[in-house]
């Protein structure tokens, strides 16, 4: 279905959209003229005539073969052409009011001129009766919401536009040398105070959503009497916490750059009053230099408010002049490390005495499991004083008796009863194994 829809709007794209900025203009200058009652929504042939004139007129157009694709390109999409009687009649398309209205929208935005609060209390307002049964609710939101939302979307984008351009400006005074600085930042910032006060519109307008959300959140009791009308209810309710989750992160980025760039506007004004006041005091300075120094005997002589200040001087004496040898060089060799043979040794038999535990742990554990599934009963004190007698080692059977332990937890009986071992002075409690089938 997509694949679809991109392969029609590749074939038709010249169609639907206007070709050149003369053709965007005549859709765009009729659809004034028709808003503003200069011309019938139904007009005629003149004044389409008229219209491209004026076109020629205002983009000073010489060529007569302009003036021919001015029209040519604009097709069906846009325009609409009947014949009443004798007479052809022409009209406007909604595709092509529609493309106007978004275009004019954009390029002169008359919702920027509203704080945000009000777009949404205007745009978003939600009553008690809205809420009383899944239908009214279902109609604020199909008929309030949903229309609503794009229009929210786009102040919060303007908004951000303004914000970004203002910024984008003030980085370019900063870049170029601007004969009177202080003055066009003191602009700047009656610009951002402006902003700022969209601030306090932003902050109302948290405090108004939240309180739309907590409405709708305080009547869920009430649908949840029917599955279908509940899940109706929480996926408009899901619906509305996301969009409003997504305002809120626009207006805190908003409210950032707007709080950042006057912060940083206020601190660079401050700068320059200090450093023009610097200025002004040190033109004061030579300008007083100026008139009242004199030459007498080979030097200037200040006025008698410029003392003369006499700076200590300490002779540094230099016994001989050092000598340097830039021939000389050291050569880095790399120390040689010390090689242990007996430390080495000592760790190679005792990674070979652990490897030879673990061999002989494994040969024993396969030992016993084969004779544990021959049916036979496990005593493992038993098999204990056999592993020590062949091992001579006592790590190999404790290890047996954990491997025993973990692969046959389910079925190992441990009796608490001490069993003696002399030769190795230790104490074993009694462990059989004895799988269900023997």
């Amino acid at each position: 279905m997509e694949n679809d829809i991109l392969i029609s709007l590749a074939k038709s794209y010249s169609d639907i959209l206007p070709q050149n900025k003369e053709s965007l203009l005549l859709i765009v200058w009729l659809y004034q003229k028709i808003e503003k009652g200069l011309i019938a929504e139904d007009f005629e042939q003149k004044d389409l005539d008229d219209t491209i004139d004026d076109i020629i007129d205002f983009l000073r157009i010489e060529s007569e073969k302009n003036k021919e694709v001015i029209f040519k390109k604009i097709s069906s999409h846009f325009f609409i052409t009947e014949r009443i009687g004798i007479k052809y009649q022409i009209h406007l398309t909604i595709f092509a009011k529609e493309f106007c209205n978004l275009l004019i929208q954009e390029v002169q935005p008359e919702i920027i001129k509203l704080e945000l609060f009000h777009v949404f209390k205007r745009t978003l307002p939600l009553l008690e009766e809205d809420l009383k049964d899944i239908i009214t609710f279902s109609y604020w939101f199909k008929n309030h919401f949903q229309p609503s939302r794009n229009e929210i979307y786009s102040h919060t984008e303007m908004l951000n536009r303004e914000v970004a351009n203002r910024i984008n400006e003030l980085s370019n005074l900063l870049r170029v040398e601007v004969q009177n600085p202080k003055e066009q930042i003191g602009s700047y910032i009656e610009i951002f105070v402006a902003l700022e006060q969209q601030t306090t519109s932003l902050i109302n307008t948290i405090d108004y959503k939240n309180e739309t959300l907590n409405k709708i959140k305080t009547v869920k009791e009430q649908f949840a009497n029917n599955e279908e009308t509940f899940d109706d209810f929480m996926a408009m309710q899901n619906e509305v916490e996301n969009f409003f989750q997504s305002i809120d992160r626009r207006i805190i980025s908003i409210n950032d750059k707007i709080q950042l760039a006057s912060k940083r506007l206020r601190n660079l004004l401050d700068t320059l009053k200090h450093k023009q006041l610097f200025k002004i005091k040190i033109e004061k300075l030579l300008l007083l230099l100026l008139k009242t120094s004199k030459y007498d005997k080979g030097g200037i002589k200040l006025h008698a408010n410029f003392p003369k200040v006499y700076l200590p001087f300490i002779p540094l004496k230099f016994l001989a002049i050092p000598k340097l040898d830039f021939l000389f060089f050291t050569k880095a060799v790399p120390q040689i490390q010390k090689y242990d043979k007996l430390y080495e040794e000592i760790e190679r038999n005792k990674g070979i005495a652990l490897l030879e535990i673990q061999e002989a742990t494994a040969k024993w554990l396969d030992e016993i499991n084969c004779d544990l599934e021959s049916g036979n009963q496990i005593e493992y004190e038993k098999w204990f004083d056999k592993i020590v007698e062949h091992e001579n080692n006592l790590e190999v059977p404790i290890q047996v008796c954990f491997g025993l332990i973990e692969k046959h937890s389910n079925i190992v009986s441990i009796e608490k009863k001490e069993i003696s071992k002399n030769k190795c002075d230790l104490l074993l409690w009694k462990m059989q194994i004895q799988t269900s089938r023997s």
